[in-house]
């Protein structure tokens, strides 16, 4: 077990003003993603330091309800609706499944902000706060499964 002690940014690698703001964005605007390594300092111990690999800023000011997934492309491609073309993994936990369209309205973002959180989802994913709703159909074979987001964090570019 390790209390945690202090951060290390050096594999953040990215600018020092942003390095900043970042540090000084800490809560519910900032996600960071990184390992918790030991350090030892005498004569107290040993300490955890977080490693921080990746950051992400909320790309709005909207509340964040629901629960933190990541949406990734899955590479699925349809000639038909509705198509499980994207991933849903809750963080922080084992669970994946597929939804079929994602729905960011909610979210108060600009269209810069929202054509952002698309290349995401076609790259190395976004991180999103929401739920999943089954949008109901007479059609069984049709029930097309969306996350409805509250809120989602973009990337931080590195250097």
């Amino acid at each position: 077990m390790f209390l945690f002690c202090n951060a290390d940014w050096s594999s953040l690698k990215v600018s020092p003003s942003q390095l900043v703001k970042i540090q000084n964005d800490y809560g519910s605007r900032v996600i960071l993603r990184g390992s918790i390594v030991p350090v030892e300092f005498s004569p107290f111990g040993e300490f955890g330091n977080l490693r921080v690999k990746e950051a992400f800023y909320a790309a709005t000011d909207a509340p964040a309800k629901g629960t933190f997934v990541a949406l990734k492309d899955n590479g699925i491609r349809c000639i038909t609706t509705p198509c499980f073309s994207t991933d849903n993994l809750i963080l922080n936990k084992p669970k994946i499944s597929q939804v079929s369209s994602i729905d960011l309205s909610k979210t108060d973002a600009t269209q810069k902000q929202l054509d952002a959180a698309t290349s995401e989802i076609f790259g190395q994913g976004l991180i999103a706060v929401g739920k999943t709703e089954v949008v109901g159909n007479s059609d069984p074979t049709k029930r097309d499964t969306k996350f409805v987001a509250t809120k989602f964090y973009l990337r931080v570019e590195r250097k």
